[in-house]
């Protein structure tokens, strides 16, 4: 597969292509997408996420292990709760006893080759982290407030505005879609 240069940053799944993708995957892999899309964590975060980091109370996931932010002076990583659906956090309990979270390479070409095989247009485009820009895409398409997500998200409302903001470009049955998939999220921020 090779590390091709990714040549387009703002690219992300819309909903039937991610749906379509997801039809594709074996169980750790859509284990890992359904993590990576409900959460917008980076999936170094989620590797790390066990039993003990949910809070069921809130419907809120701990994650430990973020990554260390040295253009803000951080010397170590700061944790991040993370709000989540009902239905995601559900999913969550009930499968991360007996699902894993990939590796980033292993997932990246189960991605590539489930975007092969449905025919998303330019497949060498999408990792681990199109979940992420996708995540942002879609929170922000159904209403959700900037600054809240960039929190969310561990950026700053410029990171947000630079890496994640798009025209929307969504049609309803789109955000039905995202709904559909993200649960009752967008109304938990």
């Amino acid at each position: 597969m090779g590390n091709k240069r990714q040549t387009n940053k703002k690219r992300f799944f819309y909903p039937n292509e991610f749906e379509r993708m997801m039809d594709n995957l074996n169980k750790n892999q859509r284990f890992t997408a359904l993590c990576l899309i409900n959460t917008g964590a980076r999936i170094n975060e989620m590797r790390y996420v066990e039993l003990k980091h949910l809070d069921s109370h809130r419907k809120s996931i701990i994650l430990e292990k973020t990554k260390v932010r040295a253009r803000r002076g951080e010397k170590i990583p700061e944790p991040r709760i993370i709000a989540v659906s009902d239905k995601f956090f559900r999913y969550l309990r009930d499968n991360l006893p007996k699902c894993r979270i990939l590796s980033t390479n292993a997932f990246n070409i189960a991605i590539k080759e489930a975007c092969k095989v449905t025919h998303i247009p330019r497949p060498e485009e999408y990792s681990a982290h199109k979940f992420r820009k996708t995540f942002g895409t879609w929170m922000l398409a159904l209403g959700v407030d900037g600054f809240k997500l960039a929190q969310h998200l561990g950026h700053t409302p410029n990171e947000l505005a630079k890496d994640y903001a798009t025209n929307d470009v969504f049609s309803h049955k789109d955000k039905q879609i995202m709904r559909s998939i993200l649960g009752n999220l967008s109304e938990r921020f």
